[in-house]
């Protein structure tokens, strides 16, 4: 990939090459820093990345119903690499990379952090804890990067902030969706996943059988 000669347009391009960079040094060094849960890590981001592939309205995409559990379950540094992550990644496979990957990655991790003090908080947590966060969450990231899109292309607040309606209403209408059905399947099936542990991978004992009655 040759670096562009227009001074604005290089200057994106090392924002965003050296955002890339970073991600992949944090990632090595935070998010599969225990190794047993690196298998978890990938299944949620190619699941994430798998769903967003199918993408059937504009704004609609599981990231914040996948980070979440990850989010509440391993910390801080987690939730922010994991939806950092997964959008930088998305962006990358789908060509889209730009400087707007930038302040949506550093966004979406802000959500992760938060999400990751409101849920790892909470003892039980259920569909009704991961359906309030998503709608808060996407309004604070919305809000944020609205706001950031607007600065990049010079446009009137005002008028970012109406054309922003339909698409956060399409946000929030995916995500609370998907908080609701995919984030407790996320939950149980890989964050609480026993047997996504690499120990329990790598592991040559059998693994229990359950007894059914006769």
């Amino acid at each position: 990939m040759s670096c562009p000669r227009n001074r604005w347009d290089r200057i994106k391009y090392f924002a965003v090459q050296m955002l890339v960079k970073v991600f992949v040094l944090l990632v090595q060094k935070y998010m599969f820093k225990k190794i047993e849960n690196s298998v978890r890590f990938f299944f949620g981001l190619i699941t994430c990345i798998l769903l967003r592939l199918v993408q059937p309205f504009p704004n609609v995409e599981p990231i914040m119903a996948t980070m979440m559990p990850f989010a509440g379950k391993f910390g801080k540094v987690s939730g922010f690499l994991f939806a950092s992550v997964s959008l930088v990644s998305f962006d990358f496979i789908s060509g889209r990379l730009g400087m707007w990957t930038v302040y949506t990655g550093i966004a979406y991790g802000l959500v992760g952090i938060a999400a990751s003090v409101f849920l790892g908080g909470i003892r039980n947590v259920s569909r009704r804890h991961f359906v309030a966060f998503a709608f808060f969450g996407t309004i604070f990231y919305d809000a944020v990067t609205a706001f950031f899109f607007g600065l990049q292309f010079h446009q009137p607040l005002l008028m970012t902030a109406v054309a922003q309606v339909p698409f956060t209403l399409y946000h929030l209408a995916g995500n609370l969706v998907f908080a609701a059905a995919v984030s407790p399947l996320i939950q149980k099936h890989i964050v609480e996943n026993k047997s996504l542990a690499l120990s329990a991978l790598v592991s040559t004992e059998p693994l229990p059988v359950s007894k059914t009655k006769q």
